[in-house]
Protein backbone atom coordinates (compact mmCIF):
# COMPACT_ATOMS: atom_id res chain seq x y z
CA UNK A 1 0.00 0.00 0.00
CA UNK A 2 1.59 3.25 -1.32
CA UNK A 3 -0.26 5.49 1.42
CA UNK A 4 1.65 3.29 4.34
CA UNK A 5 4.60 4.51 2.93
CA UNK A 6 3.85 8.30 2.96
CA UNK A 7 5.62 10.11 5.62
CA UNK A 8 4.21 13.93 6.81
CA UNK A 9 6.41 16.39 6.06
CA UNK A 10 7.12 19.55 8.15
CA UNK A 11 8.71 22.09 5.81
CA UNK A 12 10.32 25.77 6.37
CA UNK A 13 10.99 28.88 3.82
CA UNK A 14 14.14 29.36 5.92
CA UNK A 15 15.26 32.35 3.37
CA UNK A 16 14.35 32.84 -0.50
CA UNK A 17 16.09 29.78 -2.41
CA UNK A 18 16.36 27.48 1.04
CA UNK A 19 13.62 25.40 2.57
CA UNK A 20 14.06 22.66 4.96
CA UNK A 21 12.45 19.53 4.96
CA UNK A 22 11.83 16.59 7.04
CA UNK A 23 9.66 14.26 8.25
CA UNK A 24 6.90 15.18 10.76
CA UNK A 25 6.87 12.18 13.27
CA UNK A 26 4.13 13.68 15.67
CA UNK A 27 2.29 16.97 16.28
CA UNK A 28 1.60 17.23 19.91
CA UNK A 29 -0.17 20.64 19.61
CA UNK A 30 -1.69 22.52 16.89
CA UNK A 31 -3.26 26.04 18.45
CA UNK A 32 -4.19 29.72 17.41
CA UNK A 33 -3.58 32.24 19.47
CA UNK A 34 -5.01 35.53 18.30
CA UNK A 35 -1.23 36.88 17.70
CA UNK A 36 0.56 33.79 16.10
CA UNK A 37 -0.30 30.48 15.39
CA UNK A 38 1.66 27.37 17.61
CA UNK A 39 2.53 24.13 16.91
CA UNK A 40 4.74 21.42 19.03
CA UNK A 41 5.81 18.77 17.19
CA UNK A 42 8.19 15.83 16.65
CA UNK A 43 10.70 16.06 13.94
CA UNK A 44 14.71 15.05 13.41
CA UNK A 45 15.67 17.19 15.88
CA UNK A 46 13.30 16.21 18.58
CA UNK A 47 10.63 17.88 20.31
CA UNK A 48 10.22 20.94 18.27
CA UNK A 49 8.13 25.05 19.14
CA UNK A 50 7.01 26.57 15.95
CA UNK A 51 5.08 29.69 15.70
CA UNK A 52 4.35 31.06 12.47
CA UNK A 53 5.46 28.59 10.52
CA UNK A 54 9.17 29.14 12.08
CA UNK A 55 10.73 27.21 14.06
CA UNK A 56 11.98 28.91 18.00
CA UNK A 57 13.60 25.57 19.28
CA UNK A 58 14.05 22.39 19.31
CA UNK A 59 15.67 19.36 21.64
CA UNK A 60 18.68 18.60 19.54
CA UNK A 61 19.69 22.13 19.60
CA UNK A 62 18.46 23.43 23.23
CA UNK A 63 22.25 23.91 24.21
CA UNK A 64 22.58 26.66 21.80
CA UNK A 65 20.05 28.68 23.35
CA UNK A 66 20.17 27.77 26.66
CA UNK A 67 24.34 28.94 27.14
CA UNK A 68 23.40 32.27 24.98
CA UNK A 69 20.58 32.93 27.21
CA UNK A 70 22.22 31.75 30.60
CA UNK A 71 26.39 32.34 30.55
CA UNK A 72 25.60 36.55 30.01
CA UNK A 73 23.87 36.61 33.56
CA UNK A 74 25.97 34.93 35.22
CA UNK A 75 28.98 36.77 33.59
CA UNK A 76 27.18 39.92 35.17
CA UNK A 77 27.18 38.82 38.37
CA UNK A 78 30.61 37.77 38.97
CA UNK A 79 32.02 40.82 37.39
CA UNK A 80 30.16 42.75 39.77
CA UNK A 81 30.89 40.23 42.84
CA UNK A 82 27.16 39.50 43.29
CA UNK A 83 26.28 35.92 43.08
CA UNK A 84 22.40 35.01 42.10
CA UNK A 85 20.38 34.76 45.09
CA UNK A 86 18.65 31.18 43.34
CA UNK A 87 20.07 29.18 40.42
Amino acid sequence: DQRAKTAFLFREDVKPGLRLEMELRKIFISSESEFQKIDVIETYFGKTLVTDGKTQSAERDEFAYHESLVHPSFLRCASTGNPPKSV
